[in-house]
């Protein structure tokens, strides 16, 4: 079987983005981090297995694995071969992915160009007027066709390393340098990150940005989380970041208009392995203790690397969710993507919050519910919002709110991490 296009229409508002998803579920299998279809599918006769299998390896973190898979499938007699390239299409697009992911991105502009054209020739064909996927047709690859790896630690970070935190914003912030630069600049400015498990990428403000002189190339990508309201998203030129006696070369942060505040995202903590992420510090881990975390979360991202993040199984109620890991918020438990209307407005409550779209008034209910996770069961809070949900229809997140009762295990490059009772500093 050939991996014929077909069209999913992402919201009833996103006339313009949409989901381009594939006759095998291949693409939206690995938006939602759905290993169980992928590994269904990887165990078929066709030639969709092996785009399959590079997908499964993506939902659990397994970078490597993914890339032989893919890599397999671009160079088979069989891909090369058919004639709608369906297979071919899926398969240089989570190879693309996971160059971006591991910091290559001269290599991802490059994939993502030949992408693009497997894109303009089979898929925007079946498209309807005006419609298009804007994680390929809005980015300039061309102007990052020779860009540096980015995010390599200078020297292997030790276990048992300890980096102190603030907690008073309500979420972890570590206090760092960014210093020098691929431009020849000698900087060493003081700065504030919060450590963000929700964030893909490590990210400064234009303002800050423009204050250090670094230069911005824009086009990077695209955020389609409000259809009309996307927001641009560039990328600023390589500099060194210092986080206590770690040191991180050429960072490229990623800069829009609309977040004011620097984070480090999982494309630094990528570079630590096992880490210990709790009220007032973090610490590296030689490995995650044995048997705490209980499960395997789940990875979900957009093929080319877009939304890559962490999500951790929990049972809600009667239903069992992925829920992303965000420790940049200070929530406990969050629920976007429901109506509101049935609520008594009395019952509302609107506060202001950060997001891609600056700062926005938000309205949520409050409720509880009994959530399992790891093996335990508790009764905790829940704000349920009428924000716009992304990946799944509604879209579960846990953020630093639990951190005075559970400790945030994470192991990005080994696509694990699980909350733990928390344990004596």
């Amino acid at each position: 079987m050939s991996a014929a296009i077909l069209l999913s229409v992402a919201s009833p508002t996103s006339a313009r983005n949409v989901v381009a998803e594939d006759s095998h579920g291949i693409t939206v299998a690995v938006m939602q981090g759905n290993g169980a279809a992928l590994e269904r599918i990887g165990n078929s006769a066709g030639t969709e297995r092996f785009a399959a299998r590079a997908g499964y390896h993506r939902t659990r973190g397994e970078i490597p694995q993914s890339n032989r898979w893919a890599d397999t499938c671009i160079a088979d007699a069989a891909v090369i071969a058919e004639k709608s390239q369906g297979v071919m299409y899926l398969c240089r697009s989570l190879r693309a992915g996971n160059r971006l992911l591991e910091g290559d991105i001269q290599g991802w502009a490059a994939d993502m160009q030949k992408v693009h054209a497997l894109y303009q020739q089979y898929v925007a064909p079946s498209l309807r007027a005006g419609e298009e996927v804007s994680a390929i047709t809005a980015p300039n690859f061309n102007a990052f066709s020779r860009w540096p790896r980015s995010a390599t630690l200078a020297a292997p970070a030790p276990p048992g390393f300890r980096l102190p935190l603030s907690s008073k914003a309500g979420v972890p912030v570590v206090r760092g340098k960014i210093q020098g630069g691929a431009d020849g600049k000698q900087r060493n400015i003081d700065s504030d990150f919060i450590i963000d498990t929700g964030a893909t990428r490590s990210h400064v403000s234009r303002k800050a940005a423009q204050a250090m002189g670094l230069a911005v190339t824009d086009g990077f990508a695209i955020d389609n989380t409000l259809p009309d309201q996307p927001v641009a998203i560039g990328l600023a030129a390589p500099v060194d970041v210092q986080l206590g006696d770690l040191h991180f070369r050429n960072v490229s942060f990623t800069v829009t208009d609309q977040i004011q505040f620097n984070i480090i995202g999982l494309d630094l903590l990528y570079q630590l392995g096992p880490l210990l992420l709790r009220r007032g510090e973090l610490q590296l881990l030689e490995a995650l203790p044995a048997g705490t975390c209980k499960r395997p979360l789940a990875v979900t991202s957009a093929l080319w690397g877009g939304q890559y993040s962490l999500r951790l199984p929990m049972r809600i109620g009667k239903r069992d969710e992925l829920v992303l890991l965000d420790t940049g918020t200070d929530v406990t438990l969050e629920a976007s993507g429901v109506n509101l209307a049935t609520y008594p407005q009395t019952s509302l409550v609107e506060r202001r919050r950060w997001t891609m779209h600056g700062r926005q008034a938000i309205r949520y209910a409050e409720a509880t519910a009994p959530v399992t996770f790891n093996g335990r069961t508790v009764t905790l809070q829940i704000q349920v919002s009428d924000q716009p949900a992304t990946v799944f229809p509604i879209s579960w997140k846990v953020g630093f709110g639990l951190s005075n009762d559970y400790d945030y295990y994470v192991d990005v490059a080994a696509g694990r991490g699980c909350l733990a009772p928390r344990t004596a500093e």
